[in-house]
């Protein structure tokens, strides 16, 4: 099973991450557009393109920007993503975590994250 790439997917990511550090986005991958855990259903690595694809979505709708001990990223995109593209494990085993969302908290992982808050300035998640 394939995590969708729909407007009712990216509601779920959202509802389930809005203002929580990557890890919050990560475990909302556990979630079909439906609101279902879908976790045992989902592989690794479809978990992980449908991260990368929200990532992105939240990054182009301003929801979000990265950032790296309190420094917003000045780069594009594009950049941004691949820079989590290239970094991430090939498998969970490869990310010497038993539960892979310690990953997100060490030093192989590129980023935290600061959503966009209702006046318009970041506010850092992690």
């Amino acid at each position: 099973m394939n995590l969708e790439k729909s407007d009712a997917q990216f509601s779920t990511f959202l509802k389930k991450s809005e203002h929580g550090s990557l890890v919050d986005l990560w475990l909302s991958t556990h979630y079909g557009a439906d609101g279902r855990d879908v976790e045992a259903l989902v592989s690794f690595s479809d978990r992980r393109e449908a991260f990368l694809w929200a990532l992105e979505r939240l990054l182009k709708e301003e929801h979000i920007k990265l950032h790296q001990k309190g420094h917003f990223w000045d780069v594009s995109l594009e950049e941004q993503v691949n820079a989590f593209r290239g970094a991430w494990p090939k498998s969970k085993a490869d990310s010497g975590y038993d539960d892979f969302y310690w990953w997100f908290f060490d030093p192989a992982c590129p980023a935290g994250v600061a959503w966009r808050q209702k006046d318009g300035s970041y506010l850092i998640a992690d």
